[in-house]
């Protein structure tokens, strides 16, 4: 865990915090002073020095009173326990509240610059984002605000604002795979699906977008979707034209690589995960492998490549990889063993 992601209450336990408030450590008071000096350039001009008012004035937003003494009566308190295990602790005061006789410490601004900056975090700017993650073996439905409907598959995560206005692009953040059914606004308001490649614009559709394996495949089961690739090396022909695909296309595209790939398909064949199915017509044994390694967590390894090249068609419930093996031994001559918790080797006879 990051100090992002830190309470107040970590933070006044964290024991170099805890010794350049009480103690005013030198090398501890170096470490926070630094770490503040890197938050306030992050913030701009949010935060323009040590005191909790003006970074108040400056966004323009108030905490309550009852928020703001019930944080500094948090952090008076454990200040306070400290003084009883600590000669010489100071205590922070609130700004605005009665000084004691002034003291030239300049590690007592730097801590009210950093309770400020948490009042700010924690009250100013609330999280507002709803996030689904998903594990292996694990799928969820997801309905967004605007009653769309997200199926998300294993290992996967979805993020996007807990509320959504009418006048601006509904947006949804993705990694992994998920099949969207998204509804169209009567005010043909848009839907946007970002990855780490490309920007899917929606208006009303249904499509599956898989980020695995460090590229981006979109195949367009109903609708129209524009795609704006992501990247430094994207295509001079779509470098500023977004790609508009049918229904039965599919796109694969990397900003990584700049590899980009279309094609026309069978869409049922790539979203028929959402019923625990995996399906494949003519599929490259290599690519079947790939999958079922995606979606159940499996690790087969060919010791003999030239299965790479044959083809595999049929059907595999996502919790029976013995149905995968049955159909490939009817194909070819093969031995299969199982090295470990799921992890299999095939060879030949």
């Amino acid at each position: 865990m990051t100090f992002r992601d830190y309470t107040i209450e970590e933070f006044l336990e964290h024991p170099s915090f805890r010794m350049w408030v009480l103690e005013q450590d030198e090398a501890a008071a170096t470490f926070w002073e630094t770490w503040m000096e890197e938050k306030n350039r992050c913030a701009g001009t949010c935060f323009r020095g040590p005191g909790y008012p003006e970074l108040m004035a400056n966004t323009g937003t108030q905490a309550s009173a009852s928020d703001e003494a019930q944080v500094w009566n948090r952090i008076q308190h454990t200040i306070d326990t400290g003084n009883s295990e600590t000669q010489g602790a100071r205590v922070v005061q609130m700004p605005g509240t009665p000084q004691p006789a002034k003291r030239n410490y300049r590690w007592v601004a730097y801590a009210a610059a950093f309770v400020g900056i948490l009042i700010a975090t924690f009250f100013l700017y609330p999280g507002k984002k709803e996030t689904f993650s998903t594990a292996m073996g694990e799928m969820k439905t997801i309905v967004l605000p605007d009653n769309s409907v997200v199926r998300l598959n294993v290992n996967s995560t979805i993020s996007y604002e807990k509320e959504w206005s009418n006048d601006v692009a509904r947006e949804v953040w993705v990694t992994g795979e998920a099949f969207f059914s998204v509804m169209h606004k009567s005010n043909n308001q848009q839907f946007v699906v970002h990855t780490n490649d490309v920007d899917i614009q929606v208006v009303g559709t249904e499509f599956n977008v898989n980020t695995r394996r460090v590229k981006t495949q979109v195949v367009l089961n109903n609708g129209v979707v524009k795609l704006k690739l992501n990247g430094d090396k994207v295509p001079a022909s779509h470098q500023h034209q977004p790609i508009t695909m049918k229904p039965g296309d599919m796109i694969v595209y990397s900003a990584a690589t700049a590899e980009l790939a279309a094609k026309r398909v069978n869409p049922e064949e790539y979203s028929s995960w959402r019923t625990n199915v995996l399906t494949f017509h003519d599929t490259p044994v290599a690519d079947v492998i790939k999958s079922l390694h995606d979606n159940m967590g499996v690790v087969i390894s060919l010791q003999d490549t030239a299965l790479n090249g044959q083809t595999f068609t049929g059907s595999i419930p996502m919790d029976n990889i013995d149905v995968f093996f049955k159909t490939l031994s009817r194909s070819f001559e093969i031995k299969i063993s199982k090295t470990g918790d799921g992890v299999y080797e095939i060879s030949q006879q």
